[in-house]
């Protein structure tokens, strides 16, 4: 009886310490309060391209999935399914979905622990959607960031280096300095080569 209060007292420090820990570190963190007369949007590149996307559009942003079950009689553009916490995931490659072609051959997962502890993973990174029914998993080259968008910075951007995401992209937004592309993942996905994935 004793050893047990005694382990539970000495959990509870330790939860103590944790926490004290948690806090000193959060101070350092940058202030999150949203600036005035601004807008939340995720930061993503396909390929080497930038592109914002509104935050509320996005549910969560994953690692690829290592296992990722293909659909028979498909387009290329769909990976396929993923459990992603007990849900069936769609996961679809953004780049050969508005760039066409054929998606680029993914590593599998490693057979020995040693292995997967070596493994280094790529930048790749799933936006998932938010949509009424099914969310939606979207690969894009890598997540940037979060950022906080001025709707004072709204620019006209060069639409001839768009290239087929053109279609998708509403609107310009200076960051850093240079223009970055809005694209509406919605509506995109509202697309009817989007629903069109069987072939």
């Amino acid at each position: 009886m004793a050893r047990s209060e005694r382990s539970r007292t000495d959990l509870l420090d330790m939860i103590r310490q944790l926490d004290a820990r948690c806090r000193a570190r959060a101070a350092g963190l940058p202030d999150e309060t949203r600036p005035p007369d601004s807008w939340a949007a995720v930061l993503f590149k396909i390929r080497s391209r930038l592109f914002l996307t509104p935050l509320e559009q996005i549910a969560e942003v994953l690692e690829l999935p290592w296992e990722i079950t293909r659909v028979p009689g498909t387009k290329p553009w769909l990976l396929g399914v993923a459990n992603n916490r007990g849900t069936l995931l769609p996961i679809y490659d953004l780049t050969t979905l508005i760039e066409g072609g054929q998606p680029p051959n993914r590593r599998r997962r490693p057979e020995s622990g040693a292995d997967r502890r070596r493994e280094v993973r790529s930048r790749e990174r799933v936006l998932v959607v938010r949509q009424d029914e099914l969310p939606c998993g979207l690969v894009v080259s890598e997540a940037v960031g979060m950022r906080y968008v001025k709707n004072t910075d709204r620019v006209e951007g060069p639409q001839e280096d768009l290239g087929p995401s053109k279609a998708y992209v509403e609107s310009f937004y200076l960051l850093d300095g240079a223009p970055v592309p809005v694209i509406r993942l919605i509506e995109l996905m509202g697309d009817p080569v989007f629903s069109a994935a069987k072939v």
